[in-house]
């Protein structure tokens, strides 16, 4: 334990509480297959990673779904200050949000601003943020995140997000501003509300929570067979009536040692991203530390 991190391995309990007896049997589903990072190019570098949507398979179901759902329930019982948030304003970029989750599952909803959006965040295993066009005192119009219930966050914090725009989001993140900064500001200004998107990203954790909103003082384990992947799948879709954007993120966790034993490719190149990675980038990744030893032992996969 390092903080207030409880060391255990069930990704569906918080980072600082102790699993229920029955998790010590859980064994994580395989990460999706189509979400599984690719090597691209010679060198390490931030890319947007953008493929076009089919609304068809928007939001999809799968095993996990119902363990994410009722997380999200006790988080929205005993936490909600931490996982829900709207600036004024935000009511209905939120409620429309809403509306097109839970038109896509087949669900009517009588709610309104952000209780519509919680409303909806338990239909589905995704977690819902909204970015809202709000144009500043120059005249210039900027995304703003304005309205989210987010239950899976990846050691960042829901408050210290809220009004700021992407490139100010990822401020934390190594040569974000430097490789992709500028193009993901022009990139969702353009997004049409005909052509949804996805894309996916990925970090090696030392904690398997998928409410994990705080960095751990220190290190929490020490052998590779410890270590956790965990990937994103992410949505963009533009709000028709408010113009604003709907941005969802679906949170998988899965043992590292499962993961690279999937396949030698796979293994392989988890390999080759990981000794691309700067060390800055590996640092905000969370595997700076543990870098040497997974390279030397992930060998034995590839």
């Amino acid at each position: 334990m390092a903080g207030i991190h409880v060391l255990h391995r069930h990704p569906f309990t918080p980072f600082d509480e102790t699993p229920v007896t029955e998790a010590a049997s859980f064994k994580a589903m395989p990460i999706p297959e189509q979400i599984l990072p690719q090597i691209a190019g010679e060198n390490f570098r931030h890319r947007l990673g953008i493929w076009p949507l089919d609304l068809t398979n928007w939001l999809p179901r799968d095993a996990e779904t119902e363990l994410t759902i009722d997380l999200k329930k006790k988080l929205l019982t005993t936490r909600r200050n931490e996982v829900v948030s709207m600036l004024p304003g935000g009511d209905d970029a939120a409620q429309e949000a809403a509306m097109l989750v839970s038109q896509w599952v087949g669900v009517d909803s009588s709610s309104t601003g952000i209780d519509a959006l919680v409303e909806a965040s338990l239909l589905v295993a995704d977690d819902l943020v909204v970015l809202q066009p709000i144009k500043s005192q120059d005249g210039t119009e900027q995304m703003l995140l304005t309205a989210a219930v987010l239950c899976a966050p990846s050691r960042w914090m829901l408050s210290e997000k809220m009004g700021k725009n992407m490139l100010a989001i990822h401020a934390p993140v190594a040569k974000y501003a430097e490789h992709v900064g500028a193009a993901t500001n022009t990139y969702f200004q353009r997004i049409a509300v005909d052509k949804p998107v996805w894309r996916s990203n990925w970090i090696i954790q030392d904690h398997p929570a998928l409410f994990q909103p705080k960095i751990p003082t220190a290190p929490l384990v020490k052998q590779p067979e410890e270590l956790w992947i965990r990937m994103e799948r992410q949505t963009l879709r533009r709000l028709p009536k408010t113009k604003g954007i709907l941005f969802t993120i679906r949170g998988y966790q899965q043992p590292l040692v499962d993961y690279v034993q999937r396949s030698k490719e796979i293994a392989q190149n988890t390999r080759t991203l990981l000794e691309r990675l700067p060390d800055d980038v590996a640092q905000y990744k969370s595997v700076l530390t543990y870098r040497p030893s997974i390279l030397n032992w992930i060998n034995q996969y590839c």
